[in-house]
């Protein structure tokens, strides 16, 4: 497993993402005095739903993407294409968070 230590990195890094998010979701919805749960309106020109909602598909995508990255170093996939692969998702999730929270025609 030593051989896949950037890989492992980069899906601890796309764990630490997912706590950032909710931490940013939730102080964002206590500035907003609004309570925890689902954001009303459900609408993507409400800032606090397109926060709670980068959160949530962060969360809902991380299961589908961390155990193949497992089973990938299980069954011997190279460590510097896992890497690789596993840096890029990051990056996409990356370039995702700030497109979809910065709203607008851009987001559509």
């Amino acid at each position: 497993m030593e051989a896949y230590w950037f890989s492992i990195v980069g899906v601890l890094a796309l764990c630490l993402l997912s706590v950032l998010l909710a931490i940013y979701s939730g102080s964002s919805k206590g500035r907003a005095g609004a309570l925890s749960g689902p954001v009303l309106p459900a609408d993507d020109d409400n800032q606090l739903y397109r926060i709670d909602r980068v959160h949530m598909n962060s969360v809902e995508a991380l299961a589908p993407f961390v155990v193949p990255a497992l089973l990938a170093m299980m069954v011997g996939v190279g460590p510097a294409t896992l890497a690789a692969l596993v840096w890029l998702h990051l990056a996409i999730r990356l370039v995702h968070l700030a497109v979809y929270i910065r709203g607008g025609s851009a987001a559509k």
